[in-house]
């Protein structure tokens, strides 16, 4: 009873109103953090080595009132979900994946047997890709069997036992723990104890600062160092409640600058029971002696041993499913032109990266190469996040006015950033120093006087079939080709047709001789992507961009309509410089014109346009 009390509270947080909840089957609703509250239940070795210890003795697990830290930590949960999930829609994406649906439960009493160890065998040593196709068959054995929790616990009071599905991964990796105070890393442990019981298992990586010198002294004060802050980080995970443990040994290299290879038993094992691996960049050589290595080269290296995309990939089908990459940075995110001491809010990696290569300096440079690397060989759900570990602490607090949406928790159960990328960017807009980034989808912007009956460029199949998915209707596409064919300022084209814009030339009162507007006949977006993915923001996006970079032929702006009952208006009216409800219409007029004399002296002209064009589009 209490599992399900807890279950179903977080659930009604989710999806508020008993229609939402109902919207949602039975076996959602059962299935709803059923990964819960057996993933940080105090664990054996003790708590609060490296942190301060009068305070790793006040809060270690299990002295004092645990009771009322655990309902701290439920509080603070709930708290986290209730500011991060706006929308059912949300909620139902991230019930549907970041939940596994439940076996049914075990017919025999006791403790189920723990995954079984490996068999080791001797064998000749395996070198290059032999070495990593065997790990990747390796790594099935531990990944089938039940996780189990701490020995001698059985795991029914926790949480029905688990269905065989994938194991929803995070890389972390924490830059600079040695400059990161108790406190704040604590927060993080807290965040990383969270994510787990929403569904995201991490391995965490430490990224110290490589030694200046490649003298024994220097790696082995280095390794002393670094050692110290992954015991940091394994305490501040246990301080919350967490299992953590510190993983030597999983990194290898045959020679100084040959590729780095991963052992993944040290990390599946621990993983599959609920125990977070940490490590730091540090190789054992051919010689058995220890030889650093970058943090960026292990994520991608982890990442290839992870992902079902790399070409070593084993045949056996993968049960884990690597779902974000997630860089703890002091410098935070990308830093945006557009955003002055601020970050870019996304990063849509296929359009934007080789642009943004020229902007920055080495270090960031690195971080975003080393994240386009690593999503490229990722399912397109798969997201990074830089940010900030003092901002990856955040947590609700019992006062209104300190709340704040902690990025990682917003983003694991919305699959957005905490601000969208398509809201214009003005004075009054809050710094932000956390950047989400997908490998994203391409944007193909056709020109001017495009024609969409020209094969070669525009695939109008699609198009309507887009059109017709987005609206719930029917494009009349004789009629709407007779109107707009001959007048496109562009065609802008996400993907394969998974979201369009479509913008064309208008002439008020449909003379020629007069400036002509800038007009959204069509802003469309497969149903499935409406909501997750940024595809509407990424759309968005390129057209006021396009704008801006004069893709539209010095236009001032972009001018468009909706139906006033339209449940989108609410985002055009973020977007839009200005709004007006035409009279006896039952049209909202919105555009982007920046300036105010233009806007004000052109009023009419929108206005009229947009009162005057006739519907292509036809209810079944």
């Amino acid at each position: 009873m209490r599992f399900v009390s807890r279950t179903t509270r977080i659930h009604s947080l989710l999806l508020p109103g008993n229609s939402a909840s109902a919207s949602l089957n039975s076996s959602a609703r059962a299935r709803f953090f059923a990964t819960g509250f057996h993933l940080c239940q105090s664990p054996e070795r003790p708590a609060g080595a490296g942190i301060a210890g009068e305070t790793a003795t006040a809060l270690q697990p299990g002295v004092g009132s645990s009771g009322s830290q655990t309902a701290e930590e439920n509080r603070d949960l709930y708290l986290s979900v209730l500011s991060s999930t706006s929308t059912k829609r949300e909620a139902r994406a991230y019930l549907q994946r970041f939940t596994p649906s439940l076996a049914a439960p075990p017919t025999q009493p006791g403790v189920p047997p723990p995954a079984p160890l490996p068999k080791f065998e001797k064998q000749s040593p395996l070198t290059g890709s032999d070495a990593e196709v065997l790990n990747q068959t390796y790594m099935q054995g531990p990944l089938e069997s039940n996780p189990t929790v701490a020995p001698g616990i059985a795991p029914a009071p926790f949480a029905p036992e688990m269905a065989q599905e994938d194991i929803h991964v995070g890389l972390v990796k924490i830059r600079d723990a040695s400059r990161t105070d108790d406190a704040t890393l604590k927060g993080v442990g807290r965040t990383i104890c969270q994510l787990q019981r929403l569904g995201l298992f991490t391995i965490v990586v430490v990224d110290e600062a490589l030694p200046s010198t490649g003298s024994h002294e220097a790696i082995a004060k280095w390794r002393v160092d670094a050692e110290k802050q992954v015991d940091r980080v394994v305490s501040a995970i246990e301080l919350e409640r967490g299992q953590a443990r510190r993983v030597d040994g999983a990194l290898s290299v045959d020679s100084e600058g040959s590729p780095l290879r991963v052992a993944p038993n040290h990390l599946i094992i621990p993983l599959s029971r609920g125990v977070i691996p940490v490590l730091y960049p540090m190789a054992y050589n051919s010689n058995q002696r220890l030889v650093p290595a970058t943090a960026n080269e292990v994520v991608l290296k982890l990442t290839k041993l992870l992902s079902t995309h790399c070409p070593q990939s084993s045949p056996v089908d993968q049960p884990i499913s690597l779902d974000r990459i997630i860089f703890l940075d002091p410098l935070g995110g990308i830093p945006s032109v557009d955003r002055p001491s601020g970050a870019h809010v996304f990063i849509n990696l296929q359009q934007e990266y080789n642009d943004l290569k020229s902007q920055l300096n080495d270090h960031h440079l690195s971080n975003l190469s080393t994240l386009h690397e690593t999503l490229s060989l990722l399912p397109q759900t798969s997201s990074g996040v830089i940010t900030t570990s003092a901002l990856a602490a955040a947590h609700n607090s019992n006062s209104a006015s300190k709340r704040s949406k902690n990025p990682l928790i917003h983003n694991l159960l919305t699959d957005k950033p905490l601000i969208s990328s398509s809201l214009p960017v003005q004075l009054s807009s809050p710094a932000t120093l956390t950047t989400l980034l997908k490998h994203g989808i391409p944007i193909t912007i056709h020109p001017s006087h495009t024609k969409l009956t020209d094969a070669s460029k525009i695939d109008l199949a699609k198009l309507k079939l887009l059109i017709e998915d987005s609206f719930g209707k029917r494009l009349d596409l004789e009629h709407y080709l007779s109107r707009i064919n001959d007048s496109i300022a562009a065609v802008i084209v996400a993907g394969d047709y998974e979201g369009a814009a479509i913008v064309t030339w208008e002439y008020p009162s449909q003379d020629r001789t007069k400036q002509r507007v800038c007009y959204l006949d069509k802003f469309a977006v497969l149903k499935k992507s409406q909501g997750t993915g940024g595809v509407a923001d990424v759309v968005f996006k390129a057209m006021v961009e396009g704008v801006r970079n004069g893709v539209f032929e010095g236009a001032e702006g972009v001018v468009w309509r909706s139906r006033r009952w339209n449940p989108v208006n609410k985002w055009y009216f973020e977007r839009a410089k200005g709004t007006y409800k035409i009279p006896n219409s039952g049209w909202t007029m919105f555009w982007t014109t920046q300036d105010a004399e233009v806007s004000k002296r052109r009023f009419e002209e929108y206005a009229e346009i947009c009162a005057r064009i006739e519907p292509s589009l036809v209810d079944e």
